[in-house]
C-alpha cells in the first residue's frame, strides 16, 4: 500500500504568491509556519480571498499537514468549482492522506482522489501536472483499487500530444514500473532527445534554465535517464541537484532515492569518493535503505 500511493504530485506551485512581498519572502525562506500566521491575519479581513486561501493550503501542504491543506483546497473548489488547479491540489492532498492512513481509510479516499483529478483534467485539457498525477496514480495503484498500466498510458499519450518531453518520460515511468525495461530505456532516450531540442539546453549542464514549466519531479526523471543510458552525466547532475535543492513534500521520489541516483552518476564518472558520500547521505535519511546498501557494495567493489 505504501508504494502505490507515492502519488501524488501535488505541486504546490504558488499561483497567488505575489499577494505581498512579505509572504513571498517567507515562502522562499521555507518559513511556512510564520507564513500561516501572516495569512491568518489577512484572511480574517478577506475570508474568501482565493489567492490567500490557496497560499494557506500550499503552506500547510509544504508542512505535510494534509488535513489542513485539504480543508483549504476543498473550500477553494466550493468557491471556484471551474478552477482545474484547485481540484488537482485537492486530489493531491487526499492522495497524501490515503498514503499515510490506514488501508481502510485509503480505500475510502481513492475514489475522491480520482474524482478530483478527473474534474481537473476535464476542466483543463492541457493541464500537465494532473495528467502526470493520473499516470502515477494508475501506475502505482494495485489492481483491486483500479490500478492499470493501460489507463496510465492513456494519460501519458495525452501528455505527449502537447508535450513530447513529458509524454516520453511518463511512458518511461510506466514501463519501468511494469518491468518492461527495454521500452523504458527507449522512452528515456526519446525524452533526452526531446530535451536537446529545447532552446535552453546545454549538453555540459552550463547556463541551463530549470524546467520551470513542469513540476520538480521531471528534473529527477532527466537524471534517471542519464544514468540509464550512461550519457550526458553533467546534465544529469545539474537536474538532480535542482531536484534536491527544490525538494518538498509534493515530490514523488524521496531524497534517499535521489541520493542513490546521484551516487550512480558519480560512479559512472568513476568518482568513487563522491559516490560514497552520496550513498552516506541516503543512508543518513534511511539507514536500512536496501537500494543504497546495494549500491554501496557495488561502489566499494569498483573503487581502486
Amino acid at each position: 500500500m505504501q508504494k502505490f500511493l507515492l502519488i501524488l504530485l501535488c505541486p504546490w506551485f504558488l499561483t497567488g504568491q505575489n499577494y505581498t512581498n512579505e509572504i513571498d519572502s517567507l515562502f522562499e525562506a521555507k518559513n511556512y509556519a510564520q507564513a500561516v500566521r501572516k495569512l491568518e491575519l489577512y484572511l480574517s479581513k478577506t475570508p474568501q480571498n482565493l489567492v490567500l486561501l490557496e497560499l494557506m493550503g500550499d503552506a500547510y501542504g509544504f508542512q505535510s499537514n494534509w488535513n489542513r491543506a485539504a480543508a483549504y483546497y476543498e473550500q477553494l473548489c466550493d468557491i471556484a468549482p471551474e478552477n482545474a488547479t484547485y481540484h488537482y491540489k485537492y486530489g493531491g492532498v487526499l492522495g497524501k492522506l490515503a498514503k499515510e492512513g490506514s488501508k481502510l481509510k485509503a480505500v475510502g479516499l481513492i475514489s475522491k482522489v480520482k474524482i478530483s483529478f478527473f474534474k481537473a483534467a476535464e476542466l483543463d485539457p492541457t493541464h500537465i501536472e494532473v495528467r502526470w498525477a493520473m499516470v502515477e496514480l494508475y501506475t502505482q495503484l494495485p489492481g483491486f483499487l483500479g490500478g492499470s498500466y493501460n489507463k496510465a498510458l492513456v494519460y501519458a499519450n495525452e501528455l505527449e500530444q502537447f508535450s513530447d518531453l513529458n509524454g516520453y518520460f511518463a511512458k518511461a515511468y510506466i514501463y519501468e514500473n511494469s518491468n518492461q525495461e527495454e521500452l523504458a530505456k527507449r522512452h528515456y532516450k526519446k525524452g533526452l532527445e526531446s530535451l536537446e531540442k529545447l532552446a535552453f539546453f546545454q549538453s555540459d549542464g552550463s547556463n541551463m534554465t530549470h524546467l520551470n514549466a513542469h513540476y520538480n519531479s521531471l528534473h529527477f526523471r532527466v537524471a534517471k535517464a542519464c544514468v540509464v543510458h550512461d550519457t550526458q552525466l553533467s546534465l544529469g547532475h545539474h537536474y538532480l541537484q535542482v531536484y534536491i535543492d527544490n525538494f518538498s513534500s509534493k515530490d514523488d521520489a524521496p531524497l534517499e532515492v535521489a541520493y542513490v541516483v546521484q551516487a550512480q552518476l558519480f560512479k559512472l564518472q568513476k568518482k568513487f569518493p563522491e559516490a560514497l558520500t552520496s550513498i552516506e547521505k541516503a543512508l543518513s535519511l534511511t539507514p536500512e535503505f536496501k537500494p543504497a546498501l546495494k549500491e554501496k557494495q557495488s561502489i566499494l567493489l569498483l573503487k581502486p
